[in-house]
């Protein structure tokens, strides 16, 4: 078989300065043409992600991240975790992964905050990390087609979709590529013991540990490598003692990285819920055992036929084995069984090579060169020391230049071996020797990145995550190919040959086509939920209910809700999003139902409160003491636990805010600013956005206690908070406008306002709102009109408009714009009483009675619709 330059011993490495071959610059341009053709399948395939958004995980990691969005201040990255909770919060995930969170944080600036540039970059670092493993795969397998196998299997791989597609996964991309080159860097290390590979090592081993915890184990891997090259290549007596060198800087550096990262670095202070490792919480230890140990099976299962793919494996997705006799254990006996046989045949090869090896020879090069130094002939005798070898000097060398010329010899015998490590027996020992230490390298590569994730050692907050598979696919992908190798070699005929590449083919084919068909599940949250259904049935159809209500898909989302707490009727979560539904459907007393069952479920589910205080007053105004109560409750509670800190801040802010109001609208104004006061001294610092908003609100409290000076503090700190912020000098314009005194002072701050936020709609709205108090109605229409063009779908401002024109007399301009404004809430008994308000006006008496009694239609008891229709002398239709 013809040898390629990178499969050669590096003696005979032909000297890059040197002219090339004919052959050789083929067998250069096909390595080139291998390589870019797995790059180029690893990018092809993906490039249907390029145009998905931010999905499932994405939207806390990414848009709900001050970390990543550059609210939070750069140095908060050390102090937080990935989806930027601090580590120190009971509620926080644990993983640190800094490096990867200010890689976010550079693409969110560079990219305006576009899903794009984010799924580039994953993109990228896939066909990268393609390349590394071609690289890798040079260094480890023994033809140049099991080298393509194994790139091209890795390239097209359905189970990576999860972190090629998912943005949240490029921590899983990053630690992979600092993974692989942190293995070739010590790979050459091994072959020079020089500082700078063992220094580039460690480094990258760093930036590993720094994207993913379980690139920890990086550094078992290197060391696990200079141990299967123990006993080859003693070329001199310094060759063990620099491998135990470099093996004593890898412990050492594993033993800091460690100490590290369980004592230095916050760990979660909390256990993982149920719902997401539910075997965790199983009380009995044979259960827990049976499922743990079948976990790897169905991890491997993944690897071996990507069928069946998952954003979640959650729940019961994967039952937990109760009982001995059931058929999965088989499944695990059968895993073990053969991973054990398969590793300690390995071992067993490698040792029968090692044994070949001249260990008299091994201390007579390290004795004879020292026996030189100081003087002496023969170690026969030497200072009272007896040695029976009985060699002399002289003697001695000759024979070292004999062995050297003879080693010399195998390994020009042995140039289609792939291992970095020198031969120093012979060739079938060699073989044996590489082909032992091979397949317990590829072996290594898949087992050793999982072992932190497997549940085995201790347990995580997931059951099966497919993008932690990504990088123990490497090993899986160096089998295959291996495998692939062997069979290349042993088949001389070209018809079995082509069959074999004709079956490689149609696993790539196949492969190539699931990875496509995955990602279009990617591209949106509804085709991610929906492709799930079969495997996690209740997180699934739970979040599909929530991504269908947010889209005001009511019914649908009611169908899926309902079908996920049939499935499982302990998710507070589905619980809640029904509770909205209900809520928007106006019936109050089933949604009244679900958001006390989600509370009973997690009683830390602070939104939960805010919307059951807000249905309770919707169904009845009488049950304010009611809804006060549960507001109150609701803005005091801890959050122990809970995941999502911002979300749980935000609804305790909202409850406040809400509380507040309703005190205020039933005249006890000072009890409203007792409530803003504790939200403040409650409310972490860092929510500079919320505790303006909480300072202007108490502004408008002290304004309507005529406590001027108080007030005017108040918005002075509200200003501090925000100074770049349009609406905190519209809120302190507000304030100044209560006093009569201070009208031109209040317009200087609306106009600095709408100079600060020329874009934001609510600054034209509230200058127009002063201006129309100054009775300057025709310069208010201006601001109106061009509020409305920022916000052309909002019914307020378009209404607003309307008013203005009407205000002005221009009823003709106006009914068009109430019109707008129908159009836009169709649905709105209000809206369609105005339109018929403008035409009663315009003399349309009949159009003006179809409005109105449209708008009884949708809402009966309509007050002004009913009045203007008797000041039309109308009888109102009893069914109407």
């Amino acid at each position: 078989m013809t040898t390629t330059n990178w499969m050669k011993p590096k003696s005979e490495q032909s000297c890059p300065s040197c002219s090339y071959s004919s052959q050789q610059l083929r067998m250069l341009a096909l390595d080139y043409a291998g390589l870019a053709g797995c790059a180029t399948l690893a990018f092809v395939l993906y490039l249907n992600t390029l145009n998905a958004g931010f999905v499932y995980d994405d939207r806390r990691a990414i848009l709900g991240n001050a970390d990543v969005t550059g609210a939070g201040p750069l140095a908060q990255l050390l102090q937080n975790d990935y989806w930027g909770t601090p580590l120190t919060d009971s509620g926080s995930h644990g993983s640190w992964r800094p490096l990867c969170v200010l890689g976010f944080r550079l693409n969110f600036v560079l990219g305006d905050g576009a899903a794009w540039p984010f799924h580039l970059i994953n993109l990228l670092l896939h066909g990268l990390a393609t390349v590394l493993v071609v690289h890798v795969a040079r260094t480890l397998l023994p033809t140049r087609a099991a080298v393509y196998a194994a790139g091209s299997l890795f390239a097209a791989h359905p189970v990576h979709t999860e972190a090629v597609a998912g943005i949240v996964g490029r921590a899983d991309l990053s630690a992979t590529v600092c993974w692989l080159l942190a293995y070739l860097a010590y790979r050459r290390h091994m072959r020079h013991r020089d500082w700078r590979s063992l220094a580039l090592t460690l480094l990258l081993a760093v930036a590993a540990l720094l994207c993913k915890e379980t690139a920890i184990t990086l550094l078992l891997l290197c060391g696990l490598c200079d141990l299967l090259c123990l006993g080859q290549g003693v070329k001199h007596a310094g060759d063990e003692k620099h491998r135990l060198r470099s093996l004593t800087i890898l412990s050492v550096a594993l033993l800091c990285a460690l100490y590290c990262r369980l004592s230095i670095v916050p760990r979660p202070s909390t256990a993982f819920s149920a719902a997401d490792n539910p075997t965790a919480h199983e009380p009995s230890w044979w259960t827990r055992t049976l499922s743990y140990l079948y976990l790897p099976v169905a991890n491997f299962q993944l690897l071996l036929w990507p069928q069946h793919l998952s954003f979640d494996w959650g729940m019961e997705a994967i039952p937990r084995i109760r009982t001995l006799w059931d058929a999965r254990n088989v499944l695990s006996l059968a895993f073990y069984g053969i991973l054990l046989a398969v590793t300690c045949k390995g071992v067993r090869w490698r040792c029968t090579a090692s044994s070949s090896v001249d260990y008299a020879a091994v201390a007579t090069s390290i004795s004879l060169p020292l026996l030189q130094r100081l003087g002496g002939s023969s170690c026969q005798a030497w200072h009272g020391l007896v040695c029976a070898c009985h060699h002399q000097l002289k003697q001695q060398q000759q024979q070292q230049q004999q062995q050297q010329q003879q080693r010399s010899s195998l390994q020009r015998k042995a140039s289609a071996s792939r291992s970095s490590c020198s031969v120093s027996s012979a060739p079938s020992a060699v073989a044996t020797s590489v082909s032992a230490s091979v397949l317990v390298t590829c072996i290594a590569f898949m087992v050793l990145p999982f072992l932190p994730a497997c549940n085995l050692l201790f347990h995580v907050g997931f059951v099966l995550a497919e993008r932690l598979l990504y990088l123990p696919s490497v090993g899986y992908c160096l089998m295959l190919g291996l495998g692939f190798g062997r069979l290349w070699q042993r088949l001389h005929s070209s018809v079995h040959r082509l069959l074999l590449l004709c079956c490689l083919g149609l696993l790539l084919g196949t492969f190539s086509l699931r990875t496509m068909q995955r990602n279009r599940d990617w591209q949106n949250e509804e085709q991610l939920f929906r492709s799930a259904i079969a495997i996690n049935p209740p997180k699934a159809l739970g979040n599909l209910g929530s991504v269908l209500s947010s889209q005001g898909r009511y019914e649908e989302a009611k169908l899926a809700l309902q079908s996920a707490l049939a499935h499982r009727p302990t998710m507070a979560d589905a619980h809640f999003n029904l509770g909205i539904v209900h809520q928007q459907q106006q019936n109050y007393s089933a949604a009244l139902t679900c958001y006390r069952r989600a509370i009973q479920l997690r009683p830390q589910l602070a939104p939960a409160y805010v919307n059951l205080a807000t249905t309770l007053l919707a169904w009845d105004q009488g049950r304010q003491e009611e809804a006060a109560a549960v507001l109150l409750a609701g803005a005091r509670l801890p959050g122990h636990g809970v995941r999502d800190r911002s979300a749980h801040e935000a609804a305790r802010h909202s409850a406040y805010l809400q509380l507040s109001a309703l005190h205020r609208s039933q005249g006890r104004s000072q009890l409203a600013v007792e409530v803003l006061n504790e939200a403040l001294a409650t409310l972490p610092l860092e929510r500079r956005q919320q505790r303006a908003m909480l300072h202007q609100r108490l502004a408008a409290l002290h304004v309507e206690l005529e406590q001027w000076q108080e007030a005017e503090r108040q918005q002075q700190l509200a200003l501090q908070l925000q100074p770049g912020e349009g609406v905190a000098y519209v809120s302190y314009g507000q304030a100044l406008a209560r006093n009569s005194s201070r009208y031109a002072e209040a317009e200087l701050w609306f106009k600095r306002a709408v100079e600060l936020s020329p874009l934001e709609p609510s600054t034209h709205h509230h200058y127009a709102d002063f201006l129309e108090q100054q009775q300057r109605t025709q310069e208010a229409l201006g601001y109106r009109l061009r509020a409305a063009a920022l916000a052309p779908h909002n019914y307020a401002l378009q209404s607003a408009v309307a008013d203005a024109l009407r205000l002005l007399n221009r009823l003709a301009e106006a009914e068009l714009w109430y019109r707008r404004a129908v159009a836009l809430q169709p649905q709105a008994a209000h809206a369609h009483a105005n339109l018929g308000a403008i035409l009663q006006m315009r003399g349309q008496r009949q159009q003006a009675v179809d409005c109105y009694r449209r708008a009884l239609q949708l809402e009966p008891g309509h007050a002004t619709s009913r009045a203007n229709l008797a000041k039309m002398h109308v009888n109102i239709d009893a069914n109407t």
